[in-house]
């Protein structure tokens, strides 16, 4: 039995071990990489992502909340903890797949100094996508460059994306709509899976509520967010399917 939700609890935020600040005097000579790899990403089967992206990625994962106090709304890459079905041998996505902001930001992160209530840009230089060896340049002559803009422009942009999602999921929790389910698959070699600790909407409770909510929900573009997660929920079989092409992996 694979636990989504504990699988992917770290300390630090999924992918992070030891971020340092983005700054001129230290990486005044670092590049990105210009053809992203996603091994970093390869041994995930949950990633957390943004409230807004529902919508497009209900197309490719099944998208689920996570346990606890403080749900987040996560997408599945798989169908067993290390297991990302997405990320082939080469560390290249699945073509034609969106791939989730979350895991698009990495290696760099937002953080708030708890003295004093800055942002500030922080990197994972362990990341096998920074380094002086690339091609996209963060900082020339000690300033920031367009490129390195665009990247903390990112990062503030998925900071206040994930502040209205923490919105969304304590909405949901507080109306008590979330429910404990457990997903039962079978593999095409005829083995079965079972995937819990992950919750759901649960959809009686979502038709009862009252007309004053639904219309306010609607104000805020929950309501669409509510069904493109039901309509995900189909999408188990996509992964089943996509593990067809994964002969050798184990389950």
């Amino acid at each position: 039995m694979t636990d989504v939700d504990n699988a992917d609890a770290p300390s630090m935020p999924l992918f992070y071990t030891n971020p340092v600040p983005v700054s001129a005097e230290r990486h005044g000579d670092w590049k990105v990489k210009n053809n992203r790899e996603f091994r970093y990403a390869a041994d995930v089967h949950a990633v957390p992502i943004l409230a807004e992206e529902i919508p497009q990625l209900q197309a490719f994962y099944p998208i689920v909340f996570s346990a606890g106090n403080s749900p987040a709304v996560m997408a599945l890459l798989g169908l067993r903890a290390g297991q990302n079905l997405f990320v082939d041998k080469d560390g290249k996505w699945r073509p034609n797949t969106l791939v989730p902001a979350y895991i698009q930001r990495y290696p760099f992160l937002l953080v708030e100094v708890p003295e004093d209530k800055r942002l500030i840009l922080i990197m994972e230089e362990d990341a096998n996508l920074v380094g002086p060896d690339y091609e996209v340049p963060l900082f020339k002559d000690g300033q920031g460059t367009k490129e390195g803009e665009e990247i903390l422009n990112y990062c503030v942009t998925f900071n206040n994306s994930a502040r209205l999602t923490q919105e969304f999921c304590k909405e949901l929790a507080a109306r008590d709509l979330l429910v404990d389910q457990r997903a039962d698959v079978v593999t095409p070699d005829g083995k079965r899976l079972s995937l819990s600790g992950f919750r759901i909407i649960d959809e009686q409770k979502f038709n009862a509520l009252s007309d004053e909510v639904f219309l306010e929900w609607r104000k805020r573009n929950w309501i669409g967010l509510v069904y493109a997660h039901f309509v995900s929920l189909g999408r188990w079989q996509s992964l089943i399917d996509i593990l067809k092409e994964h002969p050798d992996a184990e389950v």
